[in-house]
């Protein structure tokens, strides 16, 4: 049968027997002697016994006192360490997050050498998928997405922008003879990330060409990738000039992998975030990843 027990007479009880002493028992527990005295008188009638003896220059423990204090102090001793042993979990153990795989390809697993120096006892377990997260169902920490911030029911912090700019590999450019990037471009085949053709809004090669002014290249033409990390490798590999996510193609540039062709930049109008439950904003887990998150994107190869 479930008792409801006076569990914060339980607490002073054992502070003050283990101390012989109310007003080491009330600066233990960060109360009064008054507050302390108060619990036990309530605990010594819920329990329809005496507790202590009360004298002259201090305190005793009846028998029974003496036999509560053992078992209260065993009691809250498997308390204690089960907390301790909680909070030692969410420091070490297993981190589960969830990304898009793009993310995952381009800026997480480059990065990962950096978790595991500065978390050790931490693993990482990551899944690749564009699939929607029910936190509820679903074992998960967090997980980062591309979106316009709006999660119901989720915090989401965002992480960094993306824009969109020209680019090509070394290789390629040495091939053609052309006194600029805008000129070289009208010698290249044109890789197309078709990831965002549901928002009319993200700019594509059609948008970029007419706003740097180059109205003598076809748009339309060159190959069609499902994903931006594959036409960025496509481009890599040198099969021609990708209007490439500039936050996921940064080390690849810093590298010497790829190479930009203009400085004209667009705006994705969609930018990657953290997400995870509200009332998972407290665990020590979901703060650790906040922290290294916001680490990692400061840092000069993780810029927009």
């Amino acid at each position: 049968m479930q008792r409801n027990y006076p569990l914060t007479a339980l607490r002073a009880f054992e502070s003050a027997g283990r101390n012989l002493s109310f007003i080491k028992a009330a600066e233990e527990l960060f109360v009064t002697p008054a507050a302390i005295s108060q619990q036990i008188k309530r605990l010594e009638t819920y329990v329809g016994l005496a507790l202590f003896r009360r004298l002259p220059r201090g305190l005793l423990l009846t028998d029974a006192g003496q036999e509560l204090l053992r078992d209260t102090s065993a009691a809250f001793a498997i308390l204690d360490s089960g907390l301790e042993n909680l909070q030692a979990n969410e420091q070490s153990g297993a981190v589960t997050l969830s990304v898009a795989p793009m993310f995952a390809t381009k800026w997480l697993v480059p990065r990962l050498q950096h978790f595991e120096r500065r978390y050790p006892d931490i693993d990482l377990r990551i899944s690749s998928s564009l699939d929607t997260i029910d936190f509820k169902r679903d074992s998960f920490d967090a997980a980062v997405r591309l979106g316009s911030g709006n999660y119901p029911g989720l915090v989401a912090d965002k992480l960094f922008d993306v824009s969109l700019l020209p680019m090509c590999s070394p290789a390629l450019l040495r091939t053609i003879s052309a006194e600029d990037g805008h000129h070289a471009l009208s010698q290249m085949v044109l890789l197309h990330n078709d990831s965002m053709t549901f928002d009319p809004n993200a700019p594509d090669w059609r948008r970029w060409l007419s706003t740097a002014g180059l109205q003598d290249i076809n748009p339309g033409r060159g190959p069609r990738f499902e994903q931006p990390d594959h036409a960025i490798q496509a481009a890599i590999d040198g099969a021609g000039a990708v209007l490439g996510w500039l936050s996921l193609a940064r080390d690849d540039i810093d590298a010497g992998r790829l190479t930009p062709l203009s400085d004209l930049s667009l705006p994705l109008g969609s930018a990657f975030y953290l997400v995870y439950p509200e009332n998972y904003a407290e665990r020590a887990k979901i703060k650790l990843l906040r922290e290294w998150f916001a680490q990692e994107v400061q840092s000069p190869s993780s810029r927009p």
